[in-house]
């Protein structure tokens, strides 16, 4: 190697230890920058673990307080954290029991949870997961969960969080409406009527039945609009009240009509279409119920022809006028020639024409030749006899028929029956022979049920005011006959006491002119003849007394009954060996005082002379019942025998000999008694005494 090539080779050298020193303060300087990057990144990493922590700690208090249960697990399921929600929840508590939520699933949604919660790992996130678990009280609930992965600081999942909602309940209405929707289903296409359901007419579906009455398949009738498989006749109604509908004017209507089948017949049939509308009222669709009436077309009438019955009597309780209602309405719907109601007459055994239609009237609401049949004779007065509906195919044949206004050939009649009594017929009749069919013997019978009720009550309402009229004017004959008997009172009362005070002063002049020659045995007889004179006088006065007692004459006021007793203890003579005595307080009552006056005066008079022993009491007492005023008069006196107990409250009657007794005293007490809607009675004992009791309603 010469010289030049080592020279170049010491440069080229030289070169690489510059390149190589300044390489090395270059690593320098880069080593120190990442060192310094290096130091200021940890303490920001640190700065940042410490917020997460922060943050993580603030999070986890927030899902401990949520009200939804929350929970946080490992990947095997067991629970590492559950706030206050999903402890009550579950039953369960993690700081005290492990937990593993696996566990708590029901065996029907194992499979499905296993496959969610590897879709979480996989994904992150479970949303709407949704199965039955099993809680600490062996109770059954259906639960949805949303849930989503925790990671470590290298990104690894380590456990997973999620907040449980309870929807049991949710679940439970679920499966009701599907339960119910089934059986819905079910009945719907069950039914033996027909349903169809249409959108703005259009038919949208039909059940089985429905296809079966009208021919064409499911397919065949959503091609269809109502008008299509309807008759022409009908279609303009139809029309009308489905706009009706669809205004919101209605909701539903009911309309007899017919609907053209497959095979070019047509069905009978009542269809009720109701609307079913949104939240904003307007109509989502329509559902028809079809019931075919095709072979009921005659009853339909028959049961309009009821109704109309039903409805032209109601309310209405003259007698008559039912009858009328019922003529008319029979007559038109049957088509006969004429109707004729017949009412029973228990008293004359007969049947009597009260209303009838056709060619028995005259005019309006009168009937031409009335008649009466007897009962059993006849073909009505037959039915009326027997309780039994009879249809007459030609009449020319039954001797029973008998010929009102014509000749006519067929005749149906039936009984009007009520409490198993008959009280009326219904008879009609037509001028063809067998007009009248079972369907029309129906017909009547249900007329005659329906208005037996009310024809009786009407029958009952005209015999009532028959007897309230005859009780009217019995009342004022009987008013006219008390105030008779009081004038005639009166007019005796005086005409007799006039003799009576004649003979009284005679009787009296006679003692003192001639009491010098008369014996003993004379003065004896003017004596007694002044007694009887009193007595009469008395009597007089005791007949007028009971004749002017009746409601009309009392005028109520405040009574103090104890006033009353010290008023009549002043007035009456009261034997020195007689004691009267007040037991308790007597109360006041409302009342006519001098009607309670007499009441009181009567009776205790007639206590106080019938005391005979050394110490004599009367004793006056009172008691309060929720309705009446109960008072007692008590003596110790003789008694009265039983056989009188009763027999000396009637006028006139009075106890054994008692010449001075008028008989009328106890029968004054008992009318005013009456007149408070009292009653009146006694206990008494023989040498022991006699309590009367009475009671004045207040």
């Amino acid at each position: 190697m010469d010289n030049k090539e080592v020279l170049l080779l010491k440069r080229a050298l030289e070169r690489q230890k510059k390149a190589r020193i300044q390489a090395e303060k270059i690593l320098e300087t880069k080593s120190k920058e990442l060192f310094d990057a290096t130091f200021h990144l940890k303490k920001a990493n640190a700065r940042l673990e410490d917020l997460l922590s922060e943050k993580a700690s603030e999070l986890d208090g927030v899902f401990i307080n949520i009200i939804d249960p929350y929970i946080v697990m490992d990947l095997d399921y067991n629970v590492i954290e559950m706030n206050a929600s999903a402890k009550d929840f579950l039953g369960y508590d993690y700081t005290k029991e492990s937990i593993n939520l696996a566990d708590l699933v029901h065996n029907d949604y194992l499979q499905y949870t296993i496959e969610s919660m590897q879709s979480l790992i996989k994904v992150g996130t479970l949303k709407n997961y949704r199965a039955k678990i099993i809680t600490k009280d062996k109770l059954e609930k259906f639960v949805q969960i949303n849930a989503s992965l925790i990671y470590n600081n290298k990104g690894e999942p380590i456990a997973a969080q999620g907040i449980i909602r309870d929807i049991t309940h949710d679940h439970e209405v679920k499966q009701l409406l599907a339960d119910q929707k089934s059986q819905l289903d079910i009945i719907v296409e069950n039914s033996p009527l027909g349903i169809v359901l249409t959108v703005d007419g259009n038919i949208v579906t039909a059940n089985k039945t429905f296809i079966e009455l009208i021919g064409y398949s499911q397919t065949e009738l959503k091609k269809f609009h109502v008008k299509d498989i309807s008759a022409p006749e009908n279609i303009s109604r139809s029309l009308d009240l489905m706009d009706k509908m669809n205004s919101g004017e209605i909701d539903s209507f009911v309309l007899n009509k017919k609907y053209k089948k497959k095979d070019g017949s047509f069905l009978w049939a009542k269809t009720n279409v109701n609307a079913v509308r949104n939240a904003d009222g307007k109509t989502k669709y329509q559902v028809a119920i079809i019931e075919d009436i095709t072979l009921e077309r005659e009853k339909a009438l028959i049961i309009e022809m009821v109704n109309e019955v039903a409805k032209a009597i109601l309310g209405k309780m003259d007698i008559y006028e039912i009858a009328w209602e019922i003529t008319n309405i029979i007559t038109a719907y049957l088509g006969s020639d004429d109707c004729v109601i017949y009412v029973v007459n228990n008293e004359k055994k007969v049947l009597e024409q009260i209303a009838a239609s056709g060619g028995k009237v005259i005019n309006e609401k009168h009937i031409l030749n009335e008649i009466q049949i007897n009962i059993g004779e006849g073909i009505v007065g037959n039915v009326a006899k027997t309780g039994k509906a009879e249809i007459i195919a030609d009449t020319s044949k039954d001797p029973r028929y008998i010929v009102d206004d014509q000749q006519r050939y067929s005749e149906i009649a039936v009984p009007i029956i009520t409490d198993g009594e008959v009280i009326g017929v219904i008879d009609s009749e037509h001028h063809d022979k067998n007009y009248y069919s079972k369907a029309h013997l129906e017909t009547l019978h249900n007329i005659s049920r329906l208005v037996a009720m009310q024809l009786k009550n009407a029958i009952n309402l005209r015999e009532r005011r028959k007897a309230e009229e005859r009780n009217t004017e019995l009342l004022k004959k009987l008013e006219n006959s008390n105030q008779g008997l009081q004038e005639y009172a009166h007019i005796v009362s005086h005409d007799l006491k006039s003799p009576l005070r004649s003979l009284s002063a005679l009787a009296t002049w006679l003692n003192e002119d001639y009491r010098e020659v008369l014996d003993d045995n004379g003065i004896f007889n003017l004596q007694m003849m002044q007694e009887r004179i009193e007595g009469m006088d008395k009597l007089i006065d005791g007949i007028l007394k009971y004749s002017s007692i009746n409601i009309e004459n009392l005028e109520y006021t405040s009574v103090d009954i104890n006033e009353i007793v010290q008023d009549i203890r002043e007035i009456i003579f009261i034997p020195s060996h007689v004691n009267v005595i007040i037991m308790n307080t007597l109360p006041k009552i409302s009342a006519d005082k001098t009607k309670i006056h007499q009441l009181f005066q009567n009776l205790i008079s007639n206590a106080v002379v019938n005391v005979e022993k050394e110490e004599g009491i009367v004793e006056i007492s009172s008691l309060e019942t929720a309705t009446h005023w109960q008072f007692s008069i008590k003596d110790n006196g003789k008694g009265i025998p039983k056989e009188y107990h009763k027999k000396i409250f009637k006028i006139f009657q009075s106890i054994g000999g008692k010449e001075r007794s008028t008989g009328i005293g106890l029968s004054i007490v008992k009318k005013i008694v009456d007149l408070y809607e009292g009653e009146v009675w006694l206990d008494s004992a023989i040498d022991e005494g006699t309590t009367f009791h009475f009671t004045l309603k207040k």
